[in-house]
């Protein structure tokens, strides 16, 4: 698998990681500290950058570094080219 899509792949992962782990903190905090859950607008987030569309759009962008004989154009570009 290229290195870009690995980027991109992985780089999604990371941030949704870091989003849920984001949560869980806020909530304790909110939790043990004030003594008060409202936690909506961060699992609205979280809901969003994991929901289909996110995904599929990760996806795209993904496909759309395929570079299968390793000549640096990524192949659907490539195609265009050629027309």
């Amino acid at each position: 698998m290229s290195p870009k899509i690995m980027a991109v792949i992985v780089g999604y992962f990371i941030v949704v990681v870091l989003l849920v782990l984001t949560y869980y903190a806020a909530w304790m905090y909110m939790w043990l500290w004030l003594d008060k859950i409202v936690m909506s607008d961060l699992l609205a987030l979280i809901r969003e950058i994991t929901g289909p569309a996110m995904v599929a759009f990760v996806t795209f962008i993904a496909t759309s570094l395929v570079d299968k004989n390793e000549n640096g154009v990524p192949d659907p570009f490539e195609k265009e080219r050629e027309k």
